[in-house]
């Protein structure tokens, strides 16, 4: 562990049932900004690449009561020196280090840390729009019934080039419907969220490591309202190594679903296993979703649509990609499923649900 003045704490937090120790290294607490109406929160883990980019788009801001968490979570490259360097020149950051416990542990020892009201997300390799935080607490200011806020993002590739812009549906209900139905959401990166909700629902649930976002964001919309702001906040940076369903990516996706069904059971009145199984019984649950997500054919789906994406990604001439993906989408023998779900979004997690609830009683 690195040497240095060092904030350490104990942290018990929410469902994790276990002591998390963060060694936080930089100035006393007391000569940090005051009072911060929000704390920017990122986690970094062998980060160096963009992440002199991402802390300028942060520092850059044209709303200034913040502070800046950083929690680097064990790297082997440059990301600490990197951070260190910022803190010894910017008050406003807070510098964490802790052992590698992957990104849901870390963004957690951040939200204990934070002082406050609301949190912005970002993560290592994306930027922030300069007005990001101001828009986004003039917002929340005037919807004290919002308890998450989300932006339009731009897409960039790996060098900064502009892919295209997105937008999100604006009002709870679609938003909701948008999670239940796995279609695309706001992206992380522009996640604003009311530090206090997200402490009483027990942060980001380990057990679902690789969704961590989507079991959160469905976990608030039991607790109060959700919003989107069609102005695009952030630029999400886009780069072949983050599309895979091969390992990680195949859990990804996994979990996504597995979060999603576990929300349709607590809305139901059953039991939610992810905060109320035994580890056994969360195990096998598990189980039991991978094994009826791969009778269903939705992963394969999913990957001929990754696979295709990455392929786009990897071509520099754009106009080639396209064709590409193309391609890669007519030959997978999932064409219309995939078109209908982009559309229409998937009932599976609705279906599993219901599924589990027959078989549990």
């Amino acid at each position: 562990m690195k040497t240095g003045s060092e904030i350490v704490d104990e942290v018990a937090f929410g469902n994790q049932g276990a002591d998390i120790r963060c060694v936080g290294e930089g100035m006393s607490r007391s000569t940090h900004i005051r009072n911060p109406e929000v704390s920017v929160l990122m986690s970094c883990y062998n980060g160096s690449r963009w992440l002199q980019e991402a802390i300028d788009s942060v520092l850059a801001q044209t709303f200034e009561s913040f502070e800046f968490i950083l929690v680097d979570d064990g790297s082997t490259d440059e990301t600490w020196d990197i951070i260190e360097r910022y803190r010894a020149r910017d008050e406003r950051i807070i510098a964490i280090a802790k052992k590698n416990t992957g990104l849901a542990d870390s963004l957690n020892v951040g939200i204990m840390q934070a002082r406050g009201t609301w949190i912005a997300r970002l993560d290592q390799d994306d930027l922030c729009e300069q007005m990001r935080l101001e828009d986004q607490v003039n917002f929340m200011r005037n919807h004290p019934e919002i308890v998450l806020l989300g932006a339009g993002c731009i897409e960039i590739e790996e060098h900064g080039r502009i892919i295209k812009k997105h937008r999100y549906p604006s009002g709870h209900r679609k938003l909701v419907c948008f999670l239940e139905r796995l279609q695309r959401f706001f992206p992380h990166s522009s996640a604003f969220y009311r530090v206090k909700d997200v402490r009483n629902v027990g942060g980001y649930n380990l057990r679902i490591s690789r969704a961590e976002d989507r079991r959160l964001w469905l976990a608030l919309a039991l607790r109060g309202k959700m919003a989107c702001l069609s102005k695009p906040l952030v630029r999400i940076r886009k780069h072949s190594s983050q599309m895979s369903l091969d390992d990680n990516g195949r859990r990804q996706l996994c979990d996504a679903i597995a979060a999603t069904v576990c929300h349709f059971l607590q809305k139901a009145g059953s039991k939610d296993p992810s905060v109320d199984a035994s580890t056994d019984e969360w195990i096998e649950f598990m189980k039991w979703v991978e094994s009826r997500i791969d009778a269903s054919g939705y992963l394969s789906g999913s990957k001929a649509w990754v696979d295709a994406r990455s392929a786009f990604f990897a071509t520099k001439n754009r106009l080639a990609g396209a064709f590409h993906f193309a391609g890669r989408i007519l030959r997978s023998g999932h064409a219309s499923e995939l078109v209908w779900e982009k559309f229409f979004g998937s009932s599976l997690p609705q279906r599993l649900a219901r599924e589990w609830i027959m078989l549990t009683r």
